[in-house]
């Protein structure tokens, strides 16, 4: 008999719901994982379900069940919401992490840049160039579950795009400018509608379609070192606070011995198997 009384949910924004098999069942084909794999994954959370429980935990139930039980790389892709959350406080580890992705699209990236505008200085997370084409982009980071990024952002976004252009249009007439802003997280849908209206390109954690941060994450293979569960938290603050962020730079930094102090001889072999499972050769 079908059941009339779903169990509820409650979203990391507070907001409950009905508990959605199908929204589960999606984000691990987002991962990659065979459908036998899935059925047990989803099998295994529903036997954990509880009235009220959390996204959280139901996170966490599937992670659990998919480090136990699939390949690597099926369980970092499942993670990576949570292991880009991970990067913080700050945004500057997430502002590298976007200029590995864009460089390995081919485009010539800084990060932190203090650029001149027409009335003031402004530091630009990153700059991204490409042929006769400059990006100027706003990397909005959150690091709390259900957040959405607002409308402020994008209209300082915009407000300080153009007070740059101004100077970057006299400067390089030839040069076609752009702002850019991209978030870990969602937008509302009053940025949507700005940021189409006004030409100011926009990549959430799951927009365009096939093209958001998520998909340009797996589609490089740049995962974070978040994903690392072999390496305790506080030696993961210290790869990055030193700016290696994402598996492919940690990949590097071990094969060049630059992080004995932090990984042991006897942690290495089994940390570079993880990331060659899921890394390409992108250092």
């Amino acid at each position: 008999m079908q059941n009339l009384n779903p169990i509820t949910i409650t979203k990391a924004s507070g907001i409950k719901e009905p508990f959605n098999e199908e929204k589960v069942v999606r984000s691990l084909a987002k991962s990659g994982l065979s459908v036998d794999t899935a059925s047990q994954a989803v099998s295994y959370l529903k036997s954990h379900l509880k009235e009220d429980m959390t996204t959280g935990a139901i996170y966490g139930h599937v992670s659990s069940y998919l480090q136990k039980n699939a390949p690597v790389e099926n369980y970092f892709n499942y993670g990576l919401k949570r292991a880009v959350m991970d990067l913080g406080p700050s945004g500057f580890a997430f502002e590298i992490l976007v200029s590995d992705i864009l460089r390995l699209e081919k485009f010539k990236t800084e990060v932190g840049v203090v650029t001149q505008g027409k009335c003031v200085t402004h530091e630009v997370d990153v700059i991204a160039e490409k042929e006769n084409e400059k990006y100027f982009v706003e990397c909005k980071y959150h690091n709390t579950p259900g957040y959405k990024t607002d409308i402020q952002v994008a209209l300082y976004t915009y407000a300080r795009f153009l007070d740059i252009s101004d100077v970057q249009t006299k400067n390089n007439p030839s040069e076609n400018c752009f702002s850019w802003l991209i978030t870990n997280t969602k937008v509302t849908s009053e940025v949507f509608d700005y940021c189409s209206c006004v030409g100011l390109r926009v990549t959430t954690w799951t927009h365009p379609k096939d093209q958001g941060l998520q998909d340009m994450i797996i589609k490089s293979g740049l995962h974070p070192v978040t994903l690392l569960y072999q390496i305790p938290k506080n030696d993961i603050k210290v790869l990055l606070d030193r700016g290696i962020v994402t598996c492919a730079r940690l990949k590097s930094a071990l094969l060049n011995d630059q992080v004995n102090d932090i990984i042991g001889k006897e942690e290495k072999s089994t940390i570079l198997n993880s990331i060659n499972r899921i890394c390409k050769d992108n250092e």
